[in-house]
């Protein structure tokens, strides 16, 4: 699908309109600038910025290949920019994962296997140890109503094929503000490009209503463990999660292959 060209003036619009916040679970926001900026909506985007967003939808949604090329000169045609805005965003997508290169060679869409999830699963584990256990300690009344807007939300998408993604990537959320209210800000950060590398792979277990209904499960055993402060029982099932996750990405795509 042809998108419409990337001028200086383009404002977000009612159907993919940027990120308000992370505190409000139902912004219909565009999931990759609600990352990319850390759940803030910047004054303004640059070129780099619009580019950076519309090439990483494509990544994410699949609709641009794992390992396929990327040319900066077909992109910066196509959005009516010159290439230096599109070498730019392509430098910030390299650092958020969603993009390689290597010298003298043009960048790729990064690949996707079973062992890149698992090492992307092992360093949310690492930075999540840090941000389960304090959130579970420092987290108020409010946040437990906030939590339970996220659960209420995934319950009204769990059912809608249609609305596979939106599911997953409301998911995600859910993690990200524990992790922004967790204390450690320096760690709250580090999940941001992660969780767009992670979103990559979320969207190939997520398509039966099944595998939804097991995901809110998760979201819903989760609450009692916030209640009792419970921070190793709510990482004991994180785990158990992260383990069977892994293994419905792996079957995924294998059958991708």
């Amino acid at each position: 699908m042809q998108l419409p060209p990337i001028t200086p003036t383009e404002a977000p619009t009612q159907a993919r309109p940027f990120a308000r916040s992370i505190h409000a679970p139902r912004t219909q926001a565009n999931y990759v600038t609600f990352r990319l900026f850390h759940g803030e909506e910047p004054a303004t985007l640059s070129l780099r910025d619009q580019v950076a967003v519309r090439i990483a939808e494509r990544i994410i949604e699949q609709r641009w290949k794992p390992g396929q090329r990327i040319s900066e000169q077909a992109v910066a045609e196509e959005f009516s920019v010159s290439k230096a805005p599109v070498s730019d965003a392509l430098m910030l997508l390299e650092y958020a994962g969603l993009v390689v290169s290597e010298a003298r060679r043009s960048a790729h869409v990064a690949p996707m296997s079973a062992a890149d999830f698992r090492e992307a699963q092992e360093y949310g584990e690492a930075l999540t140890s840090v941000i389960y256990p304090r959130f579970v300690e420092r987290h108020t009344a409010a946040d437990r109503r906030i939590m339970l807007e996220y659960v209420e939300y995934l319950r009204e998408l769990v059912d809608d094929d249609d609305r596979a993604f939106q599911f997953v990537e409301i998911a995600d959320r859910f993690i990200l503000y524990m992790g922004v209210h967790s204390g450690n800000r320096r760690v709250a950060r580090a999940m941001w490009p992660l969780s767009l590398q992670l979103l990559r792979y979320f969207t190939t277990n997520i398509r039966s209503r099944s595998q939804r209904e097991r995901v809110l499960q998760w979201f819903e055993d989760s609450l009692p463990y916030l209640d009792a402060r419970d921070a190793k029982g709510l990482m004991a099932m994180a785990a158990r999660s992260r383990e069977e996750t892994l293994a419905q990405v792996r079957e995924a795509l294998q059958e991708n292959a």
